[in-house]
């Protein structure tokens, strides 16, 4: 593997370790609707942006990738190639349902459309270096896979690897605003609690430490059988969200917590919502005056057996009622979950 030698040192040579990090963002949309082919994502938001070392996911029935996402949802990665040797490559994508790949803006591999998993490729001269990279990848309904590979000189068929995709640092805020003040990160500290006992209402958790602790961007999550929200967590688990609500405009607004089994909704640390006890996907709402700016947010969620699924909406002066957008969501600055 002469050329991973190759990769390692034109990295270090380029000058560039802050501005270059290794992996593809990923921005995973939610549809919520029937499709044939490409969706247009236009104005839609991302559920869930993170960077994945690799796109080398076999088809599945179960959340793919670790999301909580299984049908009818779509990906795009973007990042850049990069290519250990001048010559004429062979790309290729695997899918169910479809996939497009585009290096510096034209399409390479269209494979589109429903069906299993099936391989479509192209052909590219390319020049050694990087070179942007997007690929669209949707499914519609039953299994779920896409991968991505490569051949080339001194190159035989493989996955592209890790070491060969990477991004801008500034493209890991994609779909994030700029924060509306400076102590502020995107998304929500979530903090996921395995119970080990069977539950009927809020816990008490005191000073047990979290199973999972990470950000989530937006607290949209649909009931669903197996582990919760790309977490190893199914069933007698709680989730504690915490951060910044961001109300663009003073006024009366609606908040909403809707789950399987139970949730609350704070802010300000008072309560606004109470949906607790066992039950199937349920709504509450409350309502609440918010000026204009920053507030303190707090969701709790806990689930007891069989499907779980939390999500929080909210509607307000000159907002339809609609499931709280990540614009919306921050939290304080976090040594330990974000970086510099």
């Amino acid at each position: 593997m002469r050329w991973l030698a190759f990769l390692a040192l034109s990295f270090l040579a380029s000058g560039q370790e802050d501005e270059v990090k290794p992996g593809l963002v990923g921005e995973y949309f939610a549809l919520g609707r029937e499709i044939d082919d490409f969706p247009a994502l236009g104005e839609l938001e991302p559920g869930i942006v993170r960077v994945d070392a690799q796109v080398n996911f076999e088809s599945t029935e179960e959340g793919f990738a670790g999301t909580p996402l299984t049908e009818q949802f779509a990906v795009r990665w973007s990042g850049f190639l990069r290519v250990p040797k001048d010559g004429m490559w062979t790309l290729s994508t695997e899918s169910d349902d479809g996939s497009r790949l585009s290096i510096a803006g034209k399409v390479v591999v269209d494979n589109g459309g429903l069906h299993a998993m099936e391989e479509k490729s192209g052909q590219v001269e390319l020049k050694t270096g990087d070179h942007a990279l997007v690929l669209l990848f949707f499914e519609n309904g039953g299994g779920a896979g896409c991968r991505l590979s490569w051949e080339g000189p001194d190159t035989a068929k493989q996955p592209v690897p890790a070491a060969a995709l990477v991004h801008k640092r500034s493209q890991e805020s994609v779909a994030a605003p700029a924060p509306p003040e400076p102590d502020l990160r995107p998304g929500l500290v979530a903090e996921y609690f395995d119970l080990g006992e069977a539950v009927e209402d809020f816990p008490a958790i005191g000073e047990k430490k979290p199973a999972v602790r990470r950000v989530d961007r937006k607290i949209d999550f649909a009931s669903a059988d197996g582990n919760f929200a790309g977490t190893p967590l199914a069933d007698h688990f709680f989730v504690r969200w915490s951060g910044v609500l961001w109300a663009p405009k003073g006024g009366k607004y609606t908040l909403f917590t809707e789950s399987d089994d139970g949730s609350r909704l704070f802010v300000d640390g008072a309560q606004v919502v109470l949906n607790g006890g066992l039950h199937p996907m349920e709504e509450q709402s409350g309502q609440v005056e918010l000026k204009a700016g920053r507030h303190e947010l707090k969701v709790e969620f806990f689930e007891n057996e069989g499907g779980a699924g939390c999500r929080v909406s909210w509607e307000g002066p000159g907002l339809a009622k609609a499931a709280i957008p990540a614009r919306a969501l921050w939290h304080k600055k976090d040594a330990a979950l974000d970086r510099e």
